[in-house]
């Protein structure tokens, strides 16, 4: 989300409208408070949220989308794979080492 001072909005309107159009939130700020939201007409209320935290971490790359929709492994929650009395960093270090 990008945040502006009201002037800044103000003087800038058409760069922010070009960011909107391209997925950006605008958010507008009246001395360190938010007053306005600039949202693309297409979002609605309640699915804004949950889709723009989504965008913003594929874009950035802490996510990435899934490639099918079968769901996790069926291994993936097997307890033979974690053995018993390691410590999690230990687990996860070792797993890094081994490339899994």
């Amino acid at each position: 989300m990008i945040r502006a001072s009201v002037s800044e909005a103000k003087n800038r309107l058409s760069h922010f409208i070009r960011l909107v159009r391209g997925g950006e939130v605008v958010e507008i700020m009246d001395r360190d408070t938010p007053v306005a939201r600039i949202v693309h007409v297409s979002k609605s209320q309640g699915a804004e949220k949950e889709a723009l935290w989504i965008t913003e971490a594929e874009r950035i790359g802490l996510v990435t989308p899934p490639s099918d929709k079968k769901g996790f492994p069926r291994d993936f929650f097997d307890k033979e794979k974690m053995p018993a009395g390691k410590k999690i960093l230990e687990a996860l270090l070792e797993e890094r080492e081994d490339g899994r």
